[in-house]
């Protein structure tokens, strides 16, 4: 079967950036961000333009108009996303807590949120610890562009879980594994709400928050936190924070509560720090 014409857009566009200067690929995705993606989403540029309002209601445009920058840079970044990494353009912030993790013989967890250049991150970890690495991955929709992830993604020596109802098995699975380490976002958007942080709504524990929760108490995995925060243009950091330890029965529901409150304080700070680099805010609705 011959491509469609906008698979063949695809396929091109993304041969032509992954060609690119680094700097240049970066600039031409916020160049692009305002059209293809401000003007083209209104709901979403809707729902951040709320969320800043309601969080920052000083210049709540301004912080939007950034946020679909980054956003731009970031989509962009994808085609010279291994470039970037070995031209050290993603610095790490709290190497040591990375460390003490990757070497305590314990089970990890490592979570994230959708800032900065999230997929650059989670590329650096998988790299940092071949072969031990499990993430949960939402192909796009589109079958060209699902292929194009796909052959980035599988560069990095790292096991690529495709979301599915048994998604967390596997990530069980990869726990009880000698030095094993499961990726997961805890931003996640599904049924039409995004589930974490809570942002001022009441906790909740049925999002992937309350799912890690379970899962650390019930594998006694350490909780590692971490994201990626973009300094300037094409340059980012991975900001690892120290591993929190949960303890008690994952059957029992003020534990797991308790535990959601926890890891949501961490999870939460960046981001009220970060909103306009923080991916879900297109999608976030109190």
């Amino acid at each position: 079967m011959r491509p469609s014409w906008p698979d063949l857009r695809d396929r091109s566009l993304h041969a032509l950036m992954s060609a690119m200067p680094i700097d240049a690929c970066s600039a031409l995705g916020a160049r692009l961000a305002p059209r293809l993606g401000k003007l083209a989403n209104p709901v979403s540029h809707e729902r951040a333009t709320r969320l800043f309002e309601q969080l920052v209601p000083s210049g709540p445009q301004a912080g939007v108009d950034r946020l679909w920058g980054n956003v731009g840079r970031t989509f962009a970044e994808f085609a010279v996303s291994h470039r970037m990494l070995d031209a050290g353009r993603v610095a790490i912030d709290g190497e040591e807590h990375l460390d003490a993790a990757l070497g305590s013989g314990r089970p990890v967890i490592a979570v994230f949120p959708h800032l900065g250049n999230w997929e650059l991150a989670e590329m650096q970890l998988g790299f940092r610890a071949p072969g031990r690495v499990a993430v949960i991955v939402a192909p796009p929709a589109n079958g060209e562009r699902a292929a194009i992830a796909q052959r980035v993604r599988s560069k990095v020596p790292a096991e690529l879980l495709v979301n599915s109802r048994t998604v967390w098995r596997h990530g069980l699975a990869k726990l009880r594994q000698p030095g094993g380490i499961f990726m997961v976002a805890v931003d996640e958007s599904a049924a039409g709400r995004v589930w974490g942080p809570f942002l001022g709504r009441p906790p909740r524990v049925d999002g992937n928050m309350g799912k890690v929760v379970r899962l650390a108490l019930s594998t006694g995995a350490i909780v590692l936190p971490f994201h990626s925060e973009r300094v300037r243009g094409a340059h980012l950091l991975s900001r690892y924070l120290p591993a929190l330890e949960f303890g008690g029965d994952p059957r029992d529901p003020d534990t797991v509560l308790e535990g959601v409150r926890r890891l949501n304080e961490v999870v939460e700070a960046p981001i009220r720090r970060l909103l306009d680099q923080w991916y879900m805010a297109l999608a976030f609705r109190g």
